[in-house]
């Protein structure tokens, strides 16, 4: 057998390339691959922030109020978290059935897990707590937090599901908050986070 080397030495520089690219092209090309996969793999890891606190807040308030509401709320992000804040506006108390846009971008992002607390009012609330989209606060808040709020919480079937806005700070400054309350999506992917802002807007 003919050794590599051998067979080299007779060729010229160009025929010992493309001697060279044509039998070891695919392992060429499997090795640059493989760098790049690796070379993006650490630099996702690297790059990659942990996920905002995602804020959503269904309600009857003026663009005005909902500006404020969003810096206020902005200004409790620390080291710890982010915030992402959105806000839905309808009128009547619930969603109309001409804004199916709207429910379907809010089911998305619920389903997605990008929604961590959801500010809204008790009958568009029941409805969703109907689908079993909530978690009940006891399982992801702090018991002393929902220790605050057990006499005026909204209870659906024994069950509590959402603090009053009207108690909260930030919120309890705005009329269109007073009859409104704060649930938390079970499928959202910051519990902790989310407890511990909670908490700030019971102590604050």
């Amino acid at each position: 057998m003919v050794k590599l080397s051998d067979q080299l030495k007779e060729m010229s520089g160009k025929e010992r390339l493309d001697y060279l690219w044509e039998y070891y092209k695919w392992h060429l090309v499997g090795i640059i691959v493989l760098i790049l996969f690796i070379w993006l793999a650490i630099d996702g890891l690297a790059s990659k922030g942990e996920e905002p606190i995602g804020v959503t807040v269904i309600s009857e308030a003026t663009r005005d109020v909902v500006e404020t509401l969003e810096i206020e709320l902005e200004s409790l992000d620390d080291d710890n978290f982010d915030i992402y804040f959105e806000h839905i506006q309808h009128q009547g108390g619930i969603i109309e059935e001409n804004a199916y846009e709207l429910i379907e971008r809010l089911a998305m992002r619920i389903g997605v897990g990008q929604i961590d607390l959801l500010v809204t009012n008790d009958l568009f609330a029941e409805q969703l707590i109907g689908e079993d989209i909530f978690s009940p606060l006891d399982q992801v808040l702090l018991d002393e937090t929902v220790d605050l709020f057990i006499d005026d919480a909204l209870v659906v079937n024994g069950v509590l599901y959402g603090i009053p806005t009207a108690d909260l700070a930030i919120f309890n400054q705005y009329d269109a908050y007073q009859d409104t309350y704060l649930l938390v999506p079970a499928s959202g992917k910051n519990k902790q986070k989310t407890a511990r802002l909670v908490a700030d807007l019971t102590d604050n």
